[in-house]
């Protein structure tokens, strides 16, 4: 029993700790962004089917759709990964923090 409530405890640890970094509304649509792109193969699948009659493209697209909506997937921690590293090298070419725009004081702007 000790070990499930360990293991309770590091996911629930996991998801505040997501939720605290995804509050930035630029992170929540970089993270937008970038399940759009992932599951570029599945829509691009089905428009080809759709606009050029190509039988395969849905095919593909049905069985990518399949693979990474499986529940044993890394599908989400893959674009939550991705999304986090895009937005360290956008802090580090920027050279600041995307909260820091947001917690600034109107009167105190120079």
């Amino acid at each position: 029993m000790e070990f499930f409530r360990k293991i309770k405890t590091k996911a629930i640890n996991f998801c505040k700790w997501i939720w605290s970094e995804c509050k930035d509304w630029r992170t929540l649509v970089l993270l937008l962004i970038v399940v759009v792109v992932m599951y570029t193969p599945v829509w691009g699948g089905y428009l080809l089917h759709i606009l050029f009659g190509v039988k395969l493209g849905s095919v593909v697209a049905t069985a990518y759709l399949a693979f990474w909506a499986g529940p044993f997937t890394p599908y989400f921690p893959l674009c939550i990964a991705i999304t986090f590293g895009i937005k360290k090298i956008i802090e580090k070419i920027t050279g600041k923090k995307f909260r820091e725009t947001d917690k600034k004081k109107p009167g105190k702007n120079k």
